[in-house]
């Protein structure tokens, strides 16, 4: 495949998939279907530009992000509001597909005033230098104000694979991730490569300051390592925390022959670039990585091969959908316009499947478009930049129609 297909969806779109390599679906896409009779989907907004993620304030309001024009949107009882409540100054110009308005996440707190979390690549002072950056605001029931710098991370040499998207775990402290940045480095596992350069890393840091959470997995080796929860992402546009363990999952793009759904343990070394999908569909081995004291490797739970521009995976923190759906896991991709559905198995560290189609997943990879169908929830959404569960217990997708200029909806799906 040609990699310069990922760098003709982003410039249309939003912070989605130049990690994948894969085949852009250039078909308009009618209204979605689900797979199960008993629910139905509503549009609930229409007219964002290259949405990229949303967090609910409350029942009634939803700030949603947009990429290229750095604007963070409300949506409040149904109605888009004309003006952002925040206009933040990205870099978002064609040359630089990925960049832009990243990631959201939002916090209560003591008080009636919330922290809204958002990873963006900023414009330094108007000129050509850019920063990934991660910061916090306080939300006052009307904008966002009073932002302070968490995370200064770099967005070079790029410009693709920037992240961006951030989870905040049931022990309070924040997770987000950065790509690769198209670095060659001991973190992307080249021996004898530069230095941890805070690329293809997952971090995980205080929420109120910014510093390293108390046991990061590599404290006291480097101050800069002190931050890091993993390492060896190449790109990644899912983060999501397992309400019932509190463990952390990301989705991760392959370059052309697999994407990922990882169970994130502290110190989890992914492999790349000497490893996409299971180890042992690889030429390589572990003895080929970079390991840290304190790292280790893990195949992925379930990997898609080809690659189908994987997007973002939520855990449904609801019953209201029926007790199939709770606490299981929802992802989305790009190619497709797919919603995909996986139940956890017993001990929530990987996946189960019916006995109609577990012979098909023994070695927990989908290939082909039949294994895909196995998966499938829904279709039709066009590409899927977010997932979530809404303040109502329902469930939300945030999409684009990259045929359409990058013009995004929100999707509610809940009970006929």
């Amino acid at each position: 495949m040609n990699e310069i297909l990922p760098f003709i969806i982003f410039s249309v779109f939003i912070v989605l998939i130049s990690c994948a390599a894969i085949t852009s679906n250039k078909n308009i896409f009618a209204e979605p279907v689900l797979n199960d009779s008993n629910l139905k989907i509503e549009l609930v907004a229409q007219g964002l530009n290259s949405p990229t993620s949303m967090a609910f304030l409350d029942s009634n309001n939803i700030l949603v992000l947009e990429k290229n024009s750095g604007n963070v949107r409300l949506l409040s009882n149904g109605v888009l509001e004309k003006q952002p409540v925040l206009k933040l100054n990205v870099d978002h110009t064609t040359l630089t597909c990925c960049r832009g308005l990243l990631g959201i996440a939002i916090t209560r707190n003591n008080s009636d005033s919330k922290s809204v979390f958002l990873y963006y690549s900023e414009l330094i002072d108007g000129k050509d230098s850019v920063r990934n950056r991660l910061y916090r605001y306080t939300w006052n029931g009307k904008s966002l104000i009073n932002p302070v710098l968490l995370l200064d991370l770099p967005a070079a040499p790029g410009p693709n694979h920037p992240g961006g998207k951030i989870a905040i775990g049931l022990d309070k402290y924040l997770y987000t991730v950065i790509g690769d940045l198209n670095n060659r480095g001991k973190l992307q596992n080249i021996k004898g490569g530069p230095d941890p350069d805070d690329s293809s890393v997952i971090l995980k840091i205080n929420a109120t300051d910014g510093t390293a959470a108390k046991r990061n997995p590599f404290l006291g080796l480097s101050p800069k390592m002190s931050k890091y929860y993993g390492y060896g992402i190449r790109n990644s546009f899912g983060l999501a925390i397992d309400p019932v363990t509190g463990s952390l999952w990301d989705t991760e793009n392959g370059d052309k022959d697999f994407d990922e759904i990882n169970l994130v343990k502290p110190g989890f070394n992914s492999g790349w670039e000497q490893l996409m999908g299971p180890i042992s569909k690889n030429k390589k081995n572990e003895n080929d990585l970079v390991i840290f004291p304190g790292s280790h490797y893990s195949d992925p739970a379930f990997s898609f091969g080809p690659s189908i521009g994987i997007t973002d995976i939520e855990f449904f923190n609801s019953s209201k959908l029926g007790d199939k759906y709770s606490n299981n896991v929802f992802v989305g991709d790009i190619t497709h316009g797919n919603l995909y559905f996986f139940t956890l198995n017993t001990n929530r560290t990987g996946f189960s499947f019916n006995e109609k189609i577990e012979q098909s997943f023994l070695d927990s990879v989908s290939n082909g478009e039949k294994e895909l169908s196995e998966l499938t929830f829904g279709t039709g959404f066009g590409g899927i930049t977010d997932i979530k569960t809404g303040s109502d217990g329902f469930l939300y997708v945030l999409t684009f129609d990259q045929a359409n200029h990058g013009k995004g909806k929100i999707y509610r799906i809940s009970h006929l």
